[in-house]
């Protein structure tokens, strides 16, 4: 993946230069992609370690495509971005994402 799919960091090198939001924003965007709803699913920084539900990560939402930071160190877990070429999703900033099962019926 090309690094000009997405956001460019703030000129103060710090992260994108749009406001961040939870990871909530960044549901849809991701739910098109993925076989669950992501906003079930507990992600691990691949960076510092942290585990942190999907709602808890930093989303930012103003470029290109959609970038999700770790709330601790900030560092890119995931990104996600649809062009004309077909969406790209970068998974590369995590070591795990937990789904929980669903209940079945009873």
């Amino acid at each position: 993946m090309t690094s000009d799919l997405f956001p460019p960091a703030a000129p103060d090198g710090g992260a994108e230069s749009c406001a961040a939001l939870d990871g909530n924003a960044a549901a849809g965007d991701f739910a098109g992609i993925l076989a669950s709803d992501p906003t079930t699913a507990t992600v691990r920084c691949g960076s510092c370690g942290t585990t942190q539900a999907f709602g808890q990560l930093q989303a930012y939402l103003g470029g290109p495509g959609t970038v999700l930071r770790c709330r601790q160190c900030e560092a890119m877990v995931a990104r996600v971005a649809r062009t004309p070429q077909g969406t790209w999703l970068d998974l590369s900033g995590s070591s795990s994402w937990l789904f929980l099962p669903t209940p079945g019926p009873t």
